[in-house]
């Protein structure tokens, strides 16, 4: 005969109702509840900003690095993200190394990878920027690294006659944009000899830089006394001619295009290009004033001592 189960023995409950009871007890409660699951713990994403806020109260100021808001001249126009300006990180004792490297200065590059540097905006490709909004950044560089002053030789216009002048770079401005490119960020003009519209876009400097080393090798390959990088140049910006977009006849067109034509394309080009304005007043000895371009030459970023 089976023994009888003593009345002050636990009762086992039912698996159903102990996970009801538990998840009236969890919603009863919300304080109990705990998250559960396979989940990796997410880190708090990096903001530099954060980071350096912690790092000046914890470290002596003058041993950190710190940037500047530099405004481009493009105002963000021309890219798909809107960039209108960019922090770039002041230049240092050791950037002084990269800038007198004789392998970069030899292959070109010493100006790019200064920029890449620099540049602390996230997913910023140097390559991607306008010419105009890469110099002035450079100009940026240069004027708060070494101070605003340059010397230059420039030719006085009446007599051919180069003297030597001192440039205040902080007096350059950036160009006024008097025109606005389309919702594609293509602009128009129309060409006197052939009487037709040319729709041309604006290259980047890594596009323009590609094209020049491209028109460099063809040369050498060929054996030619010139290389034929206006032209190629003038290739890529235009996009369409009578609304025609044929590659091939693009190209062809150009190559037998009148050269005021291709004048008339290339001033556009230049008028509505977003860029650092390096029309500067220059004064002879002789006090005679004249507004002449500034040129930069390869001792921009080191001034004499």
């Amino acid at each position: 005969m089976a023994k009888q189960q003593s009345e002050s023995a636990p009762q086992k409950e039912n698996v159903q109702e102990m996970l009801k009871k538990y998840k009236q007890q969890i919603e009863s409660n919300p304080d109990n509840r705990k998250a559960v699951g396979n989940e990796i713990p997410k880190a708090k994403p990096f903001n530099p900003e954060d980071f350096e806020k912690t790092m000046s109260k914890e470290t002596d100021p003058d041993l950190m690095t710190s940037y500047e808001i530099v405004k481009l001249p493009s105002r963000g126009l021309f890219y798909q993200d809107g960039l209108s300006e960019v922090a770039v990180e002041y230049m240092t004792s050791r950037d002084e190394d990269l800038l007198t490297t004789p392998s970069l200065i030899e292959n070109g590059t010493v100006i790019d990878v200064l920029l890449k540097r620099k540049i602390k905006t996230p997913n910023v490709n140097i390559d991607d920027l306008l010419t105009g909004d890469r110099s002035a950044i450079i100009l940026f560089l240069r004027t708060s690294s070494y101070g605003a002053d340059y010397s230059v030789n420039v030719p006085d216009p009446r007599t051919a006659i180069p003297f030597k002048s001192t440039v205040d770079l902080l007096k350059l401005r950036y160009k006024e944009l008097k025109e606005m490119p389309d919702e594609f960020g293509h602009f128009k003009v129309e060409i006197p000899m052939r009487k037709k519209t040319v729709t041309f876009r604006l290259l980047t400097s890594g596009e323009e830089n590609m094209l020049y080393r491209k028109a460099q090798a063809l040369q050498e390959a060929y054996g030619e006394d010139f290389n034929h990088y206006a032209t190629m140049k003038l290739k890529a910006h235009v996009v369409a001619i009578n609304e025609k977009t044929d590659r091939s006849y693009i190209d062809k067109f150009i190559d037998a295009m009148p050269a005021l034509d291709a004048f008339t394309i290339r001033k556009k080009i230049i008028d509505v290009s977003p860029d650092v304005d390096m029309a500067y007043e220059f004064m002879a000895k002789d006090g005679y004033k004249f507004i002449a371009n500034l040129t930069i030459g390869v001792d921009f970023f080191f001034p004499s001592t």
